[in-house]
């Protein structure tokens, strides 16, 4: 485990899940990179203003492929770029116009834009952040063989979405649910 030091004035910790990363460290002290542990990367730990995108993450819409497929044609039918679309939502979240409650970081009320986060909790964050670009999106703007679906009762909560391709395909997953289970 790595200490801490905090005499160096760079943050090495991530605020989305506690885990510390000692790049910010070595860099200060000159130390040259190493790519051997991600933890030690300096690239692995930077604040949420200082990053860029251009996929999808996996994770997106609970690992269901068919919304993160209509998300991205969404995106390209509006003439926009997924990093285009991000910041606009990055300075919604950090000028508080997002409800937080469901984002999957750890201390959700003190993060924001110039955070640093770890790769991982970013692509969380970006995660969190398309389903509100997509429930926010009018059904008009969505890509054709979206805007006739009907939600799924559970939402971005359906289990079924998982293992279920002809279910995941044929319903709305990007909604809240109507139903509990």
């Amino acid at each position: 485990m790595m200490p801490s030091r905090f005499d160096i004035g760079i943050p090495q910790h991530c605020l989305g899940c506690d885990r510390a990363f000692c790049g910010a460290y070595w860099q200060a002290q000159r130390v040259h990179r190493s790519d051997t542990h991600a933890t030690c990367n300096p690239d692995t730990l930077k604040p949420i203003s200082g990053r860029t995108i251009s996929i999808i993450p996996r994770l997106t819409h609970e690992n269901n492929q068919h919304e993160q497929d209509i998300t991205e044609r969404c995106i390209t039918q509006m003439g926009r770029t997924l990093q285009d679309v991000i910041s606009e939502w990055v300075v919604k979240f950090n000028s508080r116009e997002i409800d937080r409650t469901r984002m999957p970081l750890n201390h959700a009320e003190m993060i924001t834009a110039e955070t640093h986060i770890c790769n991982e909790c970013y692509d969380k964050l970006v995660g969190f952040l398309l389903y509100w670009f997509r429930i926010s999106t009018p059904k008009y703007l969505l890509p054709g063989d979206a805007t006739g679906r009907e939600n799924c009762w559970y939402g971005y909560a359906c289990r079924t979405q998982h293992h279920n391709e002809d279910h995941a395909r044929k319903r709305n997953h990007v909604c809240r649910p109507t139903r509990s289970r």
